[in-house]
């Protein structure tokens, strides 16, 4: 991990280059490898970290959604994950310890010497986010120790239950404490135009607080296995989070035509015999009628998936060679767009976090939000009304609040939540079970012999640290034993 406590300075001096800020020559008494307010202003440090943020979150779809079954690889490094080869998850590990959280940890630092508490509670949710995501990789990971630069070239690994139970409850206890601060009246401290996702305004601040409490609602849902109790606070929680059920406002990065947005740049901009992911076997049947929602073709499927030329939706088989199916994620698909979004949370995702946290305890309620889960995550997609209400009015999927399950939240979660990793995180809190996962089975080509537990730590990060743990990825971790 050495290399990335001085590649994310590099980062940072160069988008004060690009942004035009002052950078006055280092004093010989000034440690080189930081960075001084004059170099880097809080308006500036902001974008990179959001920018950072959603690349991380893409990272790990791009390599880890062959695991919820959302792809199966049709070439090279792809089949191998696909087929459960053990894999070192270089680029995420990259991302997250490199990039983002390295300059999430300096926006903080310096957001709160400077006395500007919004810019600390956005540095402080995202920093939630990228350690919550990468602890639901690797389990132990660093974050007491990281970070240092010279100081600590080897941290040590905080167990998953440190990170869960101390790090990530006082990073977002703190972020949603710090955005209800009053906005400071210096206009240098006040969140303006550079915020890439709310823009800066009162509103948006508002709407940043609502991330913060989607975000730990996100961290209740994942902690229910080991206190139920859990499954109260994740409902209160997400009650206050995102509220707009366009999608507009859920957290998320939208890529313009001059910085396209990455899925497009991996798959749909490749020539067709050069993609080397294809949608899976199991994600398309649950929207082509052929699988638990038999006889009922899904609206969002034409949305998500392009089947070009041919006649029907087929999806790839996941760890097998051949069978390569009919669909595709090209230009003419929602992610596959050129100037599409990165999410990281929506608000179909809180509606059905509400759904399955209220599901033993309150029917009605969780019944509404189910429904306006499907609702929410159609309306993203860009399906019409009358679509949307015909397919929640179909008996397979609109059910009573009596008769629905907690299978339908979880398949419509699942299927709301395409290209997302928190499927992932998902299906290892129930195990990958049938139950609930109805037809999941494991790849026919399945090097480890069971169901994948965890991310292998980085090939080169045992040479750099020498702490880091032993670890196989059948292996469950602390958050799903």
């Amino acid at each position: 991990m050495k290399s990335g406590y001085f590649k994310n300075y590099f980062s940072a001096a160069l988008l004060v280059l690009v942004t035009g800020a002052c950078s006055d020559q280092l004093d010989i008494n000034d440690d080189p490898s930081r960075l001084t307010p004059d170099q880097v202003a809080l308006s500036a440090l902001l974008p990179a970290t959001i920018q950072f943020t959603a690349t991380s979150f893409f990272n790990v779809g791009q390599y880890g959604n062959y695991y919820p079954q959302y792809f199966a690889g049709s070439a090279g490094q792809e089949a191998q994950i696909d087929a459960y080869n053990p894999y070192g998850f270089d680029n995420i590990w990259e991302s997250a310890y490199r990039d983002a959280m390295p300059n999430l940890k300096e926006l903080i630092m310096r957001a709160e010497a400077a006395g500007a508490p919004q810019y600390a509670g956005i540095g402080k949710l995202l920093m939630a986010l990228n350690l919550m995501q990468s602890s639901d990789i690797w389990g132990d990971v660093p974050y007491s120790e990281a970070f240092q630069g010279v100081d600590n070239l080897s941290p040590k690994y905080d167990s998953q239950q440190e990170i869960y139970m101390t790090h990530l409850k006082k990073l977002l206890d703190e972020s949603i404490d710090d955005l209800s601060k009053p906005i400071p009246t210096l206009s240098n401290l006040q969140v303006g135009s550079t915020d890439l996702i709310y823009k800066g305004t009162a509103t948006g601040i508002a709407n940043w607080k609502k991330a913060a409490y989607g975000a730990r609602a996100r961290y209740y849902l994942h902690l229910s296995g080991k206190d139920a109790s859990n499954f109260g606070k994740a409902a209160a929680d997400a009650a206050q989070a995102i509220s707009d059920q366009s999608g507009a406002l859920d957290l998320q990065l939208r890529y313009t035509q001059e910085r396209p947005n990455p899925w497009f740049t991996y798959l749909s901009n490749a020539t067709a015999s050069a993609r080397s992911a294809k949608p899976a076997e199991y994600f398309i049947n649950l929207l082509n009628g052929s699988s638990y929602y038999a006889g009922v073709t899904d609206p969002r499927i034409s949305r998500l998936i392009d089947k070009g030329a041919a006649a029907t939706y087929v999806g790839k088989p996941v760890g097998k060679v051949g069978g390569t199916g009919t669909t595709d994620i090209t230009a003419n698909t929602f992610y596959g767009q050129r100037t599409s979004v990165i999410p990281i949370l929506t608000y179909s995702e809180m509606q059905f976090i509400i759904a399955e946290s209220l599901f033993n305890t309150s029917k009605s309620d969780a019944y509404t939000a189910y429904i306006n889960g499907i609702r929410g995550s159609m309306r993203k997609f860009g399906v019409s009304d009358s679509e949307i209400n015909a397919y929640i009015l179909n008996p397979a999927v609109a059910k009573t609040a009596l008769t629905f399950t907690l299978t339908d939240i979880m398949l419509q979660k699942y299927i709301a939540l395409f290209m997302q990793m928190e499927s992932w995180t998902d299906m290892r809190r129930y195990q990958y079970s049938n139950t609930i996962y109805p037809n999941l089975k494991q790849p026919s080509v399945n090097v480890i012999g069971t169901w994948v537990q965890r991310g292998n730590f980085p090939d080169n990060e045992p040479g750099r640290n020498p702490n880091v743990p032993r670890s196989d990825q059948k292996t469950k971790l602390w958050l799903f034993n």
